[in-house]
């Protein structure tokens, strides 16, 4: 198809010089390719002279046949490249229930919307990998431990932030403030069911959910000992909600992954929404 461009555009220019100038090659690439198509073609197609070019009558009837069908061609590819780099359409994602619901990513939701008020976003809640492809869908995020259903998707970990355990002053005025993680077993706890997973099986948990929010509004309201991202305590303390328990030290880490299948074919506003993932959360650890 390259070859029949290049024998298309020849002829339109009156030369392989011009050719090759418009189609940006060296002249005797040109040449040699279409070289290469008469050879493919088994016949002569151009008679060439010192100053132009001439058509054979095989090089005449090829360039009727073809010349409507590569500009229809050619339009395509076109669209499809400007479509690529539009600000505009659906742009989907998978996230995890307990991700979509934090302050962090209804933030980023926002600040893209705002920036890109022509892109409709879609999110969908997924706690397992799903296949991009198939399932039309642009973006995953997911907890860094997960599978991923295809291996051929590029997957970037994120830097992962901290969480830290924390109660409400009410909380702790009732059942005292426990000194060290040890005593963790004589309360009841609250966490995301990914984050109570993750620790050892013989704390009570009084409440698992995906949903991170109610793992913060259920800690404020007294019914247990959180275990929460530090950037979800950091927001409440300043209404004296929650108190952080043991120090400046972390629990563990909560670390996600960024899932997309191609580096290579990537829309522009599929592209601006890594960007500004990615960039997030460098700076909520920046800020750690």
């Amino acid at each position: 198809m390259d070859d029949l461009n290049l024998f298309v555009m020849t002829v339109r220019h009156q030369g392989i010089s011009a050719a090759a100038k418009a189609a940006g090659m060296p002249r005797s690439r040109v040449s040699r390719r279409l070289q290469e198509l008469e050879k493919a073609m088994g016949c002569q197609l151009l008679i060439r002279t010192t100053r132009h070019i001439e058509l054979t009558e095989n090089g005449r009837m090829l360039f009727e046949q073809t010349q409507a069908s590569l500009n229809t061609l050619n339009t395509a590819m076109g669209r499809l490249q400007q479509r690529r780099m539009q600000m505009e359409g659906p742009l989907r994602l998978a996230v995890p229930a307990a991700v979509a619901s934090s302050p962090t990513f209804i933030s980023m939701m926002q600040q893209y919307i705002e920036g890109f008020p022509q892109v409709n976003l879609e999110v969908f809640y997924h706690q397992q990998s799903v296949d991009l492809q198939r399932q039309n869908i642009d973006i995953q995020l997911l907890p860094s431990d997960s599978e991923v259903i295809n291996l051929d998707y590029v997957r970037q970990t994120l830097l992962p932030f901290p969480c830290c355990w924390a109660a409400s002053p009410a909380y702790l005025r009732q059942h005292g403030r426990p000194q060290d993680e040890g005593e963790l077993k004589q309360h009841s706890l609250i966490a995301s069911r990914h984050i109570a997973a993750a620790l050892q099986q013989d704390l009570n948990f009084r409440l698992r959910s995906d949903d991170l929010h109610i793992v913060q509004q259920l800690t404020v309201q007294g019914m247990g000992i959180g275990l929460l991202p530090e950037v979800f305590v950091r927001r409440t303390q300043s209404e004296f909600q929650l108190e952080r328990l043991f120090g400046e030290r972390s629990a563990m880490e909560m670390g996600l992954s960024l899932i997309y299948s191609s580096r290579a074919f990537l829309p522009e506003k599929t592209r601006k929404m890594i960007d500004l993932i990615r960039d997030t959360f460098i700076q909520l650890n920046q800020q750690s």
